[in-house]
């Protein structure tokens, strides 16, 4: 009998030590976002025809919470005079939310709801306006955010992405023609662990953009990754009458922030306001060419179950069989 109060103490006494650690805040928190504006095209004569042939948009939005997902996607294509986009927004495509979460994303609600004390994931994304000869500059946004609470093993993403966002096919008479783009940009990246009762884990946002111009016929390809900084970050392949040369790139659309440590807190930009970026492509010589965009903002976070509490519940569950075959050999 006094082996069964025994056990039986240990295992109340285990029950209560994981009921006080399940009632620890332990928030885990992530966000990335991406808005473009003023987004525009300027490319110089000669041309056969009308230098915008055609177009694609891609969206998808994807958010995953403890196992469960969510995906929403939306695309369209043609060209000036028949095509499947049209209206305001160019495309829209409804936003994400992983089953189980405490916030539900709204469409087209791009702010933060985060660090707080919920359990979420979701995602959002949406063309607003599209510059298809129409004299409208393009316009984009989008956003992941995710955010954990309390200890065990729990896991969240919210990730967005923008293929070929942008794809225009234009025709080069003659010569060598150049492609002007700039656009003003607005990202923000931030992330933090804040417990009370914290082991291990992770807190991660990302974002990713670029953009690239093809020769449909393979001879040449331009890719622009800006990541902020004084170097010259377009690289070109292809014939040497073709240059690529940055005229703005004042901020990072390249960017990853982690955090592993409780507490910590890192974040770029968040509040920084828009900057300029923009190349100047030249020597294009005639031909079929294609510019893409591709943009990605993406969230993670992760915590795994304090190593005493698990010691707490082997001992109780160790209790409880004890208690069992007791009764048994009764």
């Amino acid at each position: 009998m006094k082996l069964i109060k025994t056990t039986l103490a240990t295992g109340i006494a285990a029950a209560l030590a994981l009921g006080v650690a399940g009632q620890a805040n332990a928030s885990v928190y992530a966000s990335s976002s991406l808005q473009i504006r003023d987004f525009k095209v300027d490319i110089t004569a000669p041309f056969k025809t009308n230098p915008i042939q055609s177009f694609e948009f891609n969206l998808t939005n994807t958010a995953t919470l403890n196992g469960l997902n969510a995906v929403q996607s939306g695309n369209c294509s043609g060209d000036l005079t028949l095509n499947n986009c049209g209206g305001t927004p160019s495309l829209d495509a409804a936003p994400a939310n992983a089953p189980g979460g405490s916030i539900l994303r709204a469409n087209n609600d791009f702010s933060f709801f985060g660090p707080g004390a919920n359990t979420y994931a979701n995602s959002d994304s949406v063309i607003d306006t599209s510059e298809l000869g129409n004299g409208v500059p393009s316009s984009t946004r989008q956003i992941a955010e995710s955010e954990l609470q309390g200890t065990g093993n729990a896991a969240s993403n919210a990730e967005i992405k923008s293929n070929t966002g942008f794809k225009f096919v234009f025709l080069v008479a003659g010569g060598t023609a150049s492609l002007k783009l700039s656009f003003e940009a607005d990202p923000s990246l931030y992330a933090e662990i804040n417990q009370l009762a914290f082991t291990s884990g992770a807190a991660q946002a990302n974002l990713n953009a670029s953009f690239s111009l093809t020769k449909n016929d393979g001879s040449a390809e331009i890719n622009w990754t800006p990541n902020g900084n004084s170097n010259n970050d377009c690289d070109v392949d292809g014939p040497i009458t073709v240059t690529c040369v940055e005229d703005n790139d004042n901020i990072d659309l390249n960017r990853n922030v982690t955090v592993t440590s409780n507490p910590a807190t890192v974040s770029y930009s968040r509040t920084a306001g828009w900057s300029l970026m923009g190349i100047t492509v030249a020597g294009l010589e005639e031909g079929e060419w294609s510019l893409a965009f591709n943009a990605v903002t993406s969230s993670s976070v992760r915590t795994v179950p304090e190593p005493s509490a698990l010691a707490l519940l082997g001992i109780a569950i160790a209790g409880m069989g004890a208690v069992s075959r007791r009764r048994k050999l009764a």
